[in-house]
């Protein structure tokens, strides 16, 4: 019910992103995913919901991995991958808030 109140192209373009989204895709790193990731050098939180099936935790947990500085940390959370528009739920909000301050005092 929420999207009816959306723009549909917005909808779309959010899609578009996802299906073609890829950090190696430029000329420094010619489509090698893996040396891309290892590349990011910031300090990186992967959170999927346990129960994500956009991006998965297994998925993000390859991912994570490969990346220096990241911390893997699923939300274990029942509401998919809303579990990351925590609003309505409290306890995945507090959870996120947790490891999100325990990321910045690094």
């Amino acid at each position: 019910m929420n999207y009816r109140k959306r723009d549909p192209r917005n909808l779309m373009a959010m899609i578009d992103t996802w299906l073609r989204c890829d950090v190696s895709d430029n000329p420094l790193y010619r489509s090698d995913y893996p040396l891309a990731l290892q590349a990011i050098q910031a300090k990186t939180l992967v959170m999927p919901s346990a129960t994500d099936l956009y991006f998965t935790p297994e998925d993000c947990a390859r991912e994570a991995a490969i990346i220096p500085q990241a911390d893997y940390l699923p939300i274990p959370s029942i509401w998919g991958h809303r579990a990351g528009n925590p609003y309505q739920n409290p306890e995945d909000e507090q959870f996120i808030r947790q490891a999100v301050d325990q990321l910045l005092k690094k």
